[in-house]
């Protein structure tokens, strides 16, 4: 059932300083293993999106009073699919809307989808950085994960990037159906050959619930990706191997030089994602375009991830475009904070954390971690607790122990 509507805000007599996300949802084709906001390319909704895209960040821009954007980053999707005139319609409504310095600009690409023309416009935007979607560097890993680029695709679309002088991050996917250690170790080592300056590597998590977004694609819909997922499911290393697969991406990047920043996270020496450490440390961030999620004034909203409810809310203004998630869906805010928190190296101050939500939900924190004690999964250093190498495989039992349920444990 659907949550109230958040309600609209008021311009605010300071501008913020805020992290600025924008959702491109469109694709080439459906990834099965994907529960994004994505629709087709060709979708004939594209213009009507994009128009109703403007139409929101001139909006959000107004209500917030021109905040200045210190991070972007443009997800979906595959942002790179968008057509230079159209980046540059995008550019433009964003310039209009914020104070436009962003100190770090992110765009999201797949390997088969970049082209000079492209790559242009997107600098015209301001973006410093590209995300690339390889996710393996094998071509039975991308049949597995149903991906549409070549291994062969990746390294030219690293090349044209710093042709351009963006940095590279590279997305790598472990898990998958049939990898072996081997595998996994090809694609470290393929992925490093390339000198990326930032790596993400993400367990294949397959959800069984249905998405809302699954409005959005002709065809089979759900029920063709629920039997995919659960055929992949059981053709997938068993969570030892997929532990195995971490462990290796440890030693390999650290050997590399890469300092390991968050749970699924690696960079070179200040490269981290200046815009994704906006929301690990809980600050404010507004999201923009279907599925995006918004954290403005201790508040977590969303945006409709159907295309059609999407647009046809723009284009009405009613004002009712953010959903709150619900209590199912969300922690509350000192709970969510100290979760991702422990998600960093630098980990969870409790001195600051206090400072920020009190004295008993510092208390809380202390009581469920320590409770800990003698696992191996929580290292202190005074009053900051940090996840120890096995605290990253088992963070969730971490995580546990936030929870306000968890209040009377010992």
């Amino acid at each position: 059932m659907r949550s109230t509507a958040a309600r609209p805000r008021a311009p605010l007599a300071q501008p913020p300083t805020l992290a600025v996300y924008v959702h491109i949802p469109f694709c080439a084709a459906r990834c099965p293993y994907c529960d994004f906001a994505t629709a087709p390319a060709t979708s004939r909704l594209r213009a009507r999106y994009l128009a109703a895209l403007a139409a929101e960040v001139r909006h959000e821009g107004a209500a917030l009073g021109r905040p200045r954007a210190r991070t972007l980053f443009v997800g979906g999707g595959t942002p790179s699919l968008l057509e230079p005139d159209e980046v540059d319609a995008l550019a433009a409504a964003l310039r209009n809307a914020f104070a436009f310095r962003p100190v770090e600009a992110t765009v999201e690409a797949n390997p088969a989808t970049l082209d000079r023309a492209r790559l242009r416009a997107w600098k015209r935007l301001g973006i410093t950085r590209l995300s690339l979607g390889a996710q393996s560097f094998s071509a039975r890993g991308l049949r597995a994960l149903g991906r549409t680029h070549q291994a062969e695709d990746v390294a030219p679309a690293v090349g044209a990037a710093r042709s351009v002088g963006l940095a590279v991050a590279i997305d790598l996917i472990f898990g998958w159906p049939g990898q072996t250690a081997e595998d996994w170790a090809a694609d470290l080592a393929a992925a490093l050959a390339l000198r990326p300056d930032h790596l993400s590597c993400y367990p294949l998590e397959l959800e069984t619930e249905r998405e809302e977004a699954d409005a959005n694609w002709p065809g089979g819909g759900w029920p063709v990706v629920a039997r995919w997922r659960a055929r992949a499911a059981a053709a997938s290393p068993d969570d030892d191997a997929v532990a195995s697969r971490y462990e290796e991406a440890e030693r390999m990047l650290r050997r590399a030089g890469f300092r390991h920043y968050e749970i699924a996270n690696w960079a070179r020496p200040r490269q981290r994602s200046r815009h994704n450490l906006a929301y690990w440390r809980n600050e404010e961030w507004v999201g923009l375009g279907a599925g995006a999620h918004s954290h403005l004034g201790g508040m977590r909203s969303r945006n409709p991830a159907a295309l059609t409810e999407y647009v046809a809310q723009v284009e009405r203004g009613d004002g009712r475009l953010r959903i709150a998630p619900g209590a199912a869906a969300d922690n509350d805010e000192a709970t969510d904070a100290a979760i991702l928190a422990l998600r960093l190296d630098e980990g969870l101050a409790l001195h600051r954390y206090a400072d920020r939500f009190g004295r008993a939900a510092a208390a809380h924190a202390r009581r469920g971690l320590r409770s800990l004690d003698g696992t191996g999964l929580i290292r202190w250093s005074g009053e900051t607790a940090r996840l120890t190498p096995r605290g990253r495989l088992l963070a969730t039992e971490v995580f546990l122990r936030l929870l306000p349920d968890q209040l009377g444990s010992p």
